[in-house]
């Protein structure tokens, strides 16, 4: 079973002409950043909600470009029905 990981993640996104860096957090089933913007929807959509409004109608570019820091949270449990 993987780990469920807290990270504390450096991004980079763009509103307008420029690019704009912050630090945030994240939890994810994956342990890099190229992953966690490949499969984990819920993450990314959290992050883009969290730094683009409703109303904004340019595409939205945000890249984690680090993960500053890792800590191991738990571990996905079973249901048995």
């Amino acid at each position: 079973m993987r780990d469920i990981y807290y990270h504390e993640i450096a991004i980079s996104y763009k509103k307008g002409k420029a690019f704009i860096k912050d630090e945030t957090w994240a939890v994810s089933l994956y342990q890099t950043s190229m992953d966690i913007m490949k499969h984990d929807r819920k993450t990314m959509s959290r992050l883009k909600e969290k730094y683009y409004s409703s109303g904004y109608k340019s595409q939205r570019q945000l890249v984690i470009t680090k993960i500053i820091s890792s800590k191991v949270v738990g571990t996905p449990s079973l249901q048995l029905v």
